[in-house]
């Protein structure tokens, strides 16, 4: 199969996440248009993208559709348990150790760092925390893959870098920076502001 770029592979990622809330056994590209505001003809095209050929006229067998979906992305089932930490644990990153979302995903954390001791010292978590100085050890040792990063913006390029350094693949960025890598290392920002202003930008198209 041919390398998917990179906006279907967004918009796919989007529809498999929405496939697997979904109830209904079959679903159409019109329902899918609605719910993800996509047009139903760059669906179809990137469901083509995934290799899958299912579709008939009353729509695609959900089920199949998001297992199509999740093997053209290579996304990880639930058993495939994929390590990843937080990095910042001030109040934002206190709230996503604490939310319980990556409770039924594949995704599962297992450290928390923070610059400041005392943070870990007096925040309590189901896994353990630790001082940013020991990044470079835990997170190889741990298997660690991914990141979250929610410190304070002018110590997100700094605690970026230490992660790449030790040997990260992936950062969610939740600060107000706009982060620049190595290659080799994918960034996902999903800052609220960043998030806001695409809103206002959509309504007014």
């Amino acid at each position: 199969m041919d390398k998917i770029p990179e906006a279907s592979r967004r918009r796919l990622t989007l529809l498999a996440s929405l496939l697997a809330s979904c109830k209904e056994e079959r679903i159409t590209s019109i329902q899918m248009q609605k719910m993800t505001k996509i047009d139903r003809a760059l669906i179809r095209k990137d469901i083509s993208l995934a290799g899958f050929k299912g579709g008939v006229s009353n729509g695609y067998k959900t089920a199949e559709l998001q297992e199509a979906i999740r093997a053209a992305l290579k996304l990880p089932s639930l058993d495939q348990k994929r390590f990843c930490c937080i990095a910042g644990l001030g109040k934002l990153g206190a709230a996503l150790m604490q939310c319980g979302i990556f409770d039924e995903s594949p995704f599962k954390i297992v450290a928390g760092f923070d610059s400041r001791v005392n943070r870990t010292e007096v925040l309590s978590a189901d896994f353990p925390l630790y001082p940013a100085a020991k990044m470079e050890s835990v997170i190889p040792e741990s298997g660690i893959e991914f990141a979250i990063l929610a410190v304070e913006d002018d110590q997100a390029k700094m605690m970026a870098d230490r992660l790449a350094t030790s040997g990260i693949k992936g950062i969610v960025n939740f600060t107000g920076q706009i982060l620049e890598v190595p290659d080799g290392v994918a960034v996902e920002n999903v800052s609220p502001l960043l998030a806001l202003n695409n809103i206002v930008a959509a309504l007014q198209s």
